[in-house]
């Protein structure tokens, strides 16, 4: 495999931004986050997942509702406890607990990353490596090279930016690239969820390409160590997800009252 390491860039915990040549703007010179108001001034380009993010997730929802009844019934109030007082402390425990499957999931995204980059030390993780053995099988059998790692991509016309997972070439494909999105998810009976959002995503990543890529959503299991599952998204499903997701825009840019200005990328963008 022919590997290219992206230079190292600094994580923010807020909203991402990009400028319209191709530069992640997450944070400012201060170190803070970069906000809307920022945005407005340095005419930024707001996230794919942020625009996505305007969506109701009803399954999401239904489990964080699920997961509140199921927390509150196994913790009942107790005894002299107000009401605030107990709102606060199921919250906080369920907050713990979403904070420690994100954890999880940043860390296993991390570590792929590192061995599409050739970095990853098994002796350093050595939770995680049960679950990342499968993918590095996965990259014997499919992976033929990998172009870019974490690749920046921006679409000026329509107003977005993000960043790709991976930017690579696959074996037994007949289009000459693959973008490929990592998720994780708790898999449970063989059964796997492909969530129409993301092909939302995928859709937008592969208008900043030329030539026109595949789409694979790529699925690591957080429940148990396994082989990951691959979905090869249709070009019909991608282009009723690009219909979607430029309305996602629309939306946004109009409720903001923020639209910004195209200028010359240093990347490519299809102009679809």
């Amino acid at each position: 495999m022919i590997v290219i390491t992206p230079e190292k860039k600094k994580r923010s915990t807020g909203a991402h931004w990009y400028s319209t040549g191709g530069l992640p703007v997450h944070t400012q010179p201060d170190g803070k986050n970069t906000t809307l108001r920022h945005a407005r001034k340095q005419n930024l380009l707001p996230s794919v997942t942020t625009l996505i993010g305007q969506l109701e997730k009803p399954q999401l929802s239904k489990w964080k509702a699920d997961k509140c009844i199921a927390e509150s019934f196994n913790n009942p109030p107790r005894e002299g406890e107000a009401v605030r007082d107990y709102q606060n402390r199921i919250h906080q425990s369920l907050k713990d607990e979403q904070t420690e499957v994100l954890d999880f999931g940043t860390r296993i995204h991390k570590a792929i990353e590192d061995v599409n980059n050739g970095t990853f030390d098994s002796l350093k993780e050595p939770d995680l490596f049960p679950f990342v053995e499968p993918f590095i099988r996965w990259t014997y059998r499919r992976l033929k090279t990998v172009k870019a790692v974490e690749k920046i991509v921006v679409n000026p016309r329509h107003g977005y930016g993000g960043t790709v997972d991976l930017y690579c070439c696959l074996y037994k494909e007949a289009r000459p690239v693959t973008i490929v999105d990592y998720k994780t998810q708790n898999i449970r009976n063989g059964k796997v969820n492909f969530y129409e959002s993301w092909v939302y995503q995928l859709a937008a990543y592969r208008k900043c390409f030329k030539p026109v890529p595949q789409c694979v959503s790529l699925v690591i299991n957080s429940n148990e160590p396994g082989e990951p599952i691959e979905k090869i998204w249709t070009a019909k499903e991608l282009q009723a997800g690009w219909r979607i997701f430029k309305r996602l825009c629309r939306i946004w840019q109009d409720t903001k009252g923020y639209k910004p200005q195209p200028k010359e990328s240093n990347g490519n963008t299809e102009e679809g």
